[in-house]
């Protein structure tokens, strides 16, 4: 059997910056074996190999085969923390989030970046899934500092969506407010990747949360001059008919009723349109489901 400081000088030897990078067919695999080592290695071992970690953060996060070792990492290091917190052992528990520390540090120091990065925004959303509280907390509050920029970016969309569901009340509320103050959401919900923000939270949000976005959504002020009904006109449009769709799906009560009563009131409008038919055409299932329900 190999000894273990051979197998570490031979983990240290991978790492190294002219290795992990060097463009060849068995880069991928040496990424493998460093995650199958954070993986199954003893915790002390586990320590001593992220360490070599140092000043690689963010080389290996921009790179498609390094940005796993990252997140094994940062999975590895906070379960190992987590378990010494349940066991009660706070002082073991803060030593090996702190062994991390470094990887929080260069994740907070290029938040935006990372998040709109296609390989970054991965460990952006690992970090926040699975660090600790205090670790986890940074991330967030610097992910919310620049969150409107990250709601409609590629990739930075589904940074949010994982501030979703990992983010506290006030986060949560904070990316609410930019997708519904000022008739924001007719925008957004148009939007390609911001859309996706705004179904998320009708899928996965808070009742509360779901009620001020189905509420934006009825907003109508067709009786002023220039007004709109926000629902209708996002139904005729390719990409917020999606938006519609998911709202129709998930209302309930007498927000369900007000949605059903709009649309279909506009539904000779919304035969005309490419995107309203798929709209009339969810709205006739979901109804004829729940009469089913009810009989």
């Amino acid at each position: 059997m190999i000894s273990l400081l051979l197998f570490h000088r031979r983990m240290k030897h991978l790492i190294s910056s002219d290795l992990i990078f060097h463009s060849t067919h068995n880069h991928h695999y040496r990424c493998r074996v460093i995650q199958k080592a954070i993986r199954c290695l003893a915790r002390e071992d586990v320590s001593k190999l992220i360490l070599e970690f140092h000043d690689k953060v963010i080389p290996f996060t921009h790179d498609p085969n390094g940005n796993h070792v990252i997140q094994r990492s940062i999975q590895v290091m906070s379960s190992f923390a987590k378990m010494e917190e349940a066991a009660n052992n706070p002082d073991i528990a803060s030593s090996l989030s702190d062994q991390m520390q470094f990887i929080i540090d260069d994740i907070v120091n290029n938040t935006e970046s990372l998040s709109s990065h296609r390989y970054g925004c991965r460990v952006v959303q690992r970090a926040i899934e699975h660090c600790v509280d205090d670790q986890k907390n940074e991330v967030l509050e610097k992910i919310i500092s620049c969150h409107k920029s990250l709601v409609v970016d590629q990739y930075g969309n589904y940074v949010i969506q994982q501030v979703l569901v990992c983010g506290s009340e006030d986060h949560l509320s904070a990316i609410l407010k930019t997708l519904t103050e000022n008739d924001a959401l007719l925008k957004f919900s148009k939007h390609k990747y911001a859309s996706n923000v705004v179904e998320a939270i009708l899928e996965h949000g808070k009742p509360d949360h779901k009620e001020t976005i189905l509420k934006s959504l009825l907003k109508d002020t067709r009786a002023e001059k220039g007004g709109y009904c926000c629902v209708i006109e996002l139904s005729k449009d390719s990409i917020a008919n999606y938006v519609v769709n998911k709202a129709i799906e998930v209302s309930k009560d007498e927000l369900h009723k007000d949605l059903f009563e709009v649309i279909e009131s506009s539904r000779p409008e919304l035969s005309k349109s490419q995107y309203g038919k798929y709209v009339l055409q969810k709205l006739d299932k979901c109804n004829s489901r729940r009469l089913s329900k009810d009989e």
